[in-house]
């Protein structure tokens, strides 16, 4: 832990000394307090949307400490025929069961809530239980694995049992993300056709398509909203909600599934969140800000990843192009509340970006150049005290 507050630390000694921390680091801001009077920022309505602007964060009181905890709570080794090459995908089921989707190796793997291995699915093929890149999952109420295989373009549900139960064609390109809705709509996120969230009835037949960028950019009027909304991240949520984080420019949009876009919600960052840069093969190419590693706990709090990067050019390919060698990456995690007021940010100890929050607010990482999955759980400030 690299800070606590006074009267603290022999809890956290005595309780945390094995886990892995992280520092909630609580910035100053200018402005009124709103609301509350915990808050600092500005909240804008456009066009009918609300949007958080957080100049400053939740104003903590003096006695109460501003450190939140990682702790691991469960490790699951790669090894043997069970190692973990790329993955995308983790999900839960209501037993505490892990489903780990493996885009290289072709399969997903099903572990107990311990972590001990219980069986697999999948080969290389187009056979109805093969793939090429299964990417991502998502389980319904009844127990249904359904998932997306971004290269066949397909959705591949399997019972609880793993069993085979039903195929369909997406007829979209490259599918990326799937998650199911509160009405156990299934929702894909095409990354490719201007970020879209194509929505179908379980059976694959098309419902509706909404979060097209162009929307943000007839409501605005601004061409800086509507570039390089690549690789967001998605979830759904048990009240109805659909939440998305896109990585450059830094907005955090929160869906209600009957009335559309209702919330609309950042921080303001000490970088500028923006992609690679065209640059001259005589300059450093520029830094690059981005975000997009997006997880909901089951209190509302949405967690969402920014890092900073730096490159340097290491020589160039067979086509000529600039190769690049990153010199510098450093990561931060936000946390707002459910109304998108930002509260606190924290740099983990951990790599990579959060797969999956369980229904027990335990959250999933994929560390693969360590071939392991590993589980933890949160311990924030009102629990600390």
């Amino acid at each position: 832990m690299r800070r606590v507050t006074a009267g603290s630390w022999p809890f956290l000694a005595a309780v945390l000394a094995p886990a892995v921390l992280m520092t909630a680091v609580l910035a100053t801001g200018c402005g009124e307090a709103r609301d509350d009077g915990m808050w600092r920022g500005r909240i804008d309505v456009v066009a009918g949307v609300s949007r958080v602007i957080s100049d400053a964060p939740i104003l903590h009181p003096p006695d109460q400490t501003a450190d939140a905890a990682l702790v691991e709570d469960m490790v699951i080794d790669g090894r043997e025929d069970r190692s973990f090459t790329s993955v995308f995908g983790i999900t839960t089921d209501r037993n505490g069961n892990i489903f780990v989707a493996d885009s290289e190796q072709k399969r997903i793997q099903k572990f107990d809530e311990a972590g001990r291995f219980l069986t697999s699915v999948g080969s290389d093929g187009v056979g109805p239980t093969q793939f090429r890149s299964p990417v991502d999952m998502a389980l319904d109420d009844d127990g249904r694995l359904f998932v997306v295989d971004s290269e066949l373009d397909r959705v591949t549900v399997f019972n609880p049992d793993l069993s085979f139960a039903d195929i369909w064609q997406t007829q979209v390109s490259k599918p990326r993300l799937i998650r199911i809705d509160a009405e156990g709509n299934i929702l894909l996120f095409v990354l490719t056709q201007h970020d879209l969230i194509y929505k179908f009835t379980p059976e694959g037949e098309p419902i509706d398509k909404f979060y097209n960028p162009m929307e943000t950019l007839r409501r605005t009027g601004t061409l800086k909203e509507f570039i390089a909304y690549s690789d967001a991240a998605m979830e759904t949520t048990e009240d109805g909600y659909v939440i998305v984080s896109a990585r450059h420019p830094y907005w955090i949009r929160k869906f209600d599934r009957v009335n559309g876009l209702e919330l609309e919600f950042n921080r303001t960052t000490s970088f500028q969140m923006t992609p690679l840069a065209r640059w001259t093969t005589t300059q450093t190419p520029p830094p690059v800000g981005l975000s997009g590693g997006l997880a909901v706990l089951p209190d509302g709090r949405v967690m969402n990843s920014i890092q900073y990067q730096e490159f340097e050019q290491v020589g160039l390919n067979v086509m000529g192009m600039p190769q690049l060698k990153m010199t510098r990456l450093d990561r931060w995690y936000d946390f707002f509340t459910p109304e998108g007021k930002w509260e606190m940010t924290a740099q983990f100890d951990v790599s990579g970006v959060p797969m999956h929050v369980d229904r027990q607010g335990r959250i999933y990482f994929a560390e693969l150049e360590e071939d392991r999955i590993i589980r933890y759980t949160f311990v924030f400030p009102e629990e600390l005290n």
